[in-house]
């Protein structure tokens, strides 16, 4: 490596990730961008396991935490332990493109890139029916929004690069953010405050490894609970997961169910709501089935109408409580 270092550091925050933080980095020694270009800083967030001596083994530089702290504090111990000018955020369930790397690089040789957004590929790094589902829901989001404008509201954290002196300037992520993981969107608006575009770019790319449906419905009802409280401060979002179109979806689903608790009016509560739903969700479905044909898209459907459920229930739960924010 040169006297200059390099030039792009991707920090990955790492949390009992044994299971799946090996590719990552079988993938990051990979990459098509010259090794000198960029360097690999694993923050290990106090993990019980493994975590740490893998990523050690792999070449990769590794900061530990002495507790437990949450992704928001790692990706900013990573920020500042970084040599390069640009920062590359990747979780340790992401198996990169193998152009991740040359992609953020050639990005930001543009002056005017500030930050930059990417998507998971539409197909997961785990072959589950669930996991099928989960990647083609999210990549046709990020599709039909950042995709279509070459823009984001979203910085999505588990796939972000930005330059180095705008993270230090914006204090980085609020580390009081934590079970959840919206602390991207709150870093987000920040960024756009600040009259900031985020750029989005689809090879900037990687193959998830998703949750089982449990964990990931858990996940709703806390980042849901969060993003309404961010919403009834002003803050809205148009890319990715969060849109209009997915919250419409999300409060049919709930008042299906609810028309169909409810005894007289009920049932007009029930069917105009099922009607909105499968308008808001029509078009997802469509692609499904395009991508995958009947069978898989009458399981999407149902796993996709269960966890709108959630959604709405989170939603409308979010005034009760403090979220998922650790301290407010």
């Amino acid at each position: 490596m040169d006297d200059r270092g390099p030039e792009l550091s991707i920090i990955i925050p790492a949390y009992a990730a044994e299971r799946h933080i090996q590719r990552c980095l079988d993938a990051l020694a990979r990459q098509s961008a010259p090794p000198s270009s960029f360097e690999v800083i694993v923050v290990d967030d106090h993990s019980p396991d493994s975590s740490a001596q893998i990523a050690e083994r792999a070449g990769a530089r590794v900061v530990r935490h002495d507790q437990n702290r949450g992704a928001a504090a790692a990706r900013n111990t990573g920020a500042r332990a970084a040599r390069g000018g640009v920062l590359l955020f990747l979780d340790s369930d992401v198996v990169p493109s193998s152009d991740l790397a040359a992609v953020t690089l050639r990005l930001f040789e543009d002056d005017s890139v500030s930050a930059a957004t990417g998507c998971y590929a539409a197909e997961p790094a785990n072959d589950t029916d669930f996991a099928r589902y989960k990647a083609l829901w999210t990549w046709y989001c990020w599709a039909r929004s950042g995709g279509l404008s070459g823009r984001s509201s979203h910085l999505q954290g588990a796939l972000a690069a930005i330059r180095a002196p705008v993270f230090e300037q914006l204090e980085g992520f609020d580390e009081s953010y934590r079970g959840g993981s919206v602390e991207d969107y709150e870093f987000s608006e920040r960024l756009r405050a600040e009259g900031l575009d985020i750029h989005f770019d689809e090879q900037l790319s990687g193959r998830h490894h998703f949750p089982s449906y449990s964990t990931c419905a858990r996940n709703y009802w806390d980042r849901a609970r969060m993003w309404s409280k961010l919403a009834s401060k002003g803050t809205g979002f148009s890319s990715g997961q969060a849109s209009k179109r997915n919250a419409i979806a999300a409060v049919s689903a709930l008042g299906s169910v609810v028309g169909g608790m409810v005894p007289l009016a009920g049932p007009l509560l029930a069917l105009g709501s099922g009607l909105s739903y499968l308008a808001a969700a029509a078009p997802f479905l469509s692609f499904v089935h395009s991508r995958t044909g009947l069978r898989f898209t009458a399981y999407s459907a149902g796993v996709h109408w269960s966890l709108s459920v959630v959604v709405g229930a989170a939603a409308l739960s979010s005034p009760f409580g403090s979220g998922s924010r650790s301290k407010d």
